[in-house]
């Protein structure tokens, strides 16, 4: 049956990459039509079915110079297993699990994190959390800032390399402000046809502070001749270990508790050669199913992304305007396996 959807699948994710800027395509292994539907649609509720006060996106009015946009209750019988074995380890899936908000502050369309001021930002974030544990989370839940400090662009820019590094005033600011309470910060990494090694350098001096944590999106992760917003990135086994490498280093000189490094994913193609991805001593690696729309794509990509080809930790994400009656607290909780890592754009 999936053989069958993959022409289909395909040609649809080409034409919402041309319609929709960041693009956010569902497909190598198929779907269908009617889980697609009205997959652009906005106005979804947010986390807390109380709160319905999730502001307009804001637009590139607000954008500094240069800047484009960017793209049941739980039983805890379910997770025994992967909790005794993260148990051995000083990071925090070992002992939490993480609800983060993510977007960028320059502009709200790229995620929640944007479309609120500071203080509601916290508050809502810290209710999210509230919210899982009263659904029934076996471990505490752990809230977290999620930043995109390095953006893919639609333009080369000066360099050639179609991405734009957030100014370190605003990471600086962000960093101080999960600190302050006690709260992570994870810095998402975009890295348009620049690479890995080159983005992540300029960020070692945040990843060496205890609460700061690292994500990186293949979706924009380009080959030398693709372009951000046209074409779907790719990110190899190389470099998500270059990534983990780095992140136990700072462990090890540091004496720092595990980094957690979040991976996205949602077509085969973004993780090509994933079957050679390592953990290692001083990481957390969770691969978050990415990919928005209706309950029965996300049910199966989640499946066939995290649960079929698990590799450490597990995770997934929501969209609080894309997603298609998005999934309560309860409902998250009940999924096989359990995630470790919730996000919301």
């Amino acid at each position: 049956m999936k053989l069958i959807y993959v022409l289909f699948s395909l040609a649809l994710a080409l034409a919402l990459i041309v319609v929709a800027w960041p693009p956010k395509v569902d497909g190598d292994r198929g779907t269908s039509s009617q889980e697609f539907s009205n997959v652009q649609a906005s106005g979804a509720p947010p986390l807390d079915p109380l709160d319905n006060d999730v502001p307009t996106a804001s637009t590139d009015a607000n954008l500094p110079d240069g800047v484009t946009s960017a793209p049941a209750q739980e039983e805890t019988i379910a997770e025994p297993e992967r909790v005794v074995a993260a148990a051995q380890h000083s990071g925090i899936l070992a002992n939490r699990r993480l609800v983060t908000y993510y977007g960028n502050p320059f502009d709200g369309r790229m995620g929640i994190l944007g479309e609120l001021d500071q203080p509601t930002l916290i508050a809502r974030l810290r209710r999210a959390a509230a919210l899982y544990e009263a659904a029934g989370s076996a471990r505490p839940m752990q809230p977290a800032l999620h930043l995109i400090v390095t953006v893919a662009q639609e333009d080369a820019g000066r360099d050639g390399m179609y991405r734009l590094r957030m100014p370190e005033s605003m990471i600086e600011e962000y960093s101080h402000l999960a600190a302050a309470n006690d709260m992570l910060l994870i810095l998402d990494v975009q890295v348009g046809r620049s690479t890995v090694q080159a983005e992540l350098e300029p960020l070692r001096p945040y990843l060496e502070r205890p609460h700061v944590h690292l994500a990186l999106d293949p979706e924009f992760d380009m080959w030398a001749d693709q372009q951000p917003g046209i074409e779907l990135g790719h990110m190899t086994a190389e470099e998500i270990n270059y990534a983990s490498a780095l992140l136990a280093g700072i462990v090890a000189s540091k004496g720092l508790p595990d980094k957690v490094l979040i991976v996205h994913q949602f077509t085969d193609r973004m993780l090509p050669d994933k079957q050679l991805i390592q953990t290692r001593p001083g990481v957390e690696l969770a691969v978050v199913m990415d990919g928005f729309g209706g309950r029965g794509i996300k049910l199966k990509h989640y499946e066939w992304y995290v649960k079929d080809e698990l590799i450490q930790y597990a995770g997934i994400k929501m969209f609080f305007r894309q997603d298609i009656d998005m999934f309560a607290p309860e409902e998250i909780l009940a999924l096989d396996p359990v995630p470790d890592v919730i996000v919301y754009q």
